[in-house]
């Protein structure tokens, strides 16, 4: 089962938080996700971009990063999160 991908209060600061986590496009809509091995235990809430333990604010994807089954992928290893 796929796990909401997060940023931690610095990587996702401003208007960070909308920002694509793959290409870093402006205008992230769609939820970027963890495949289970990826978002497993304390990982859950790891930071997508710097690790750090305390990730918060959920990660997006611009639409061209998020098309079609690429949005079901795992964010971090590219394996099917879904």
């Amino acid at each position: 089962m796929a796990t909401q991908a997060k940023l931690c209060s610095s990587c996702g600061f401003g208007s960070d938080e909308k920002r694509c986590v793959k290409c870093g496009d402006p205008f992230g809509e769609v939820p970027a996700v963890l495949c289970s091995n990826c978002g497993f235990g304390s990982d859950e809430n790891r930071c997508i971009k710097c690790n750090d333990p305390f990730g918060q604010i959920p990660a997006l994807l611009c639409k061209s990063c998020g098309f079609g089954t690429d949005a079901e992928k795992c964010v971090k290893c590219g394996e099917w999160a879904g």
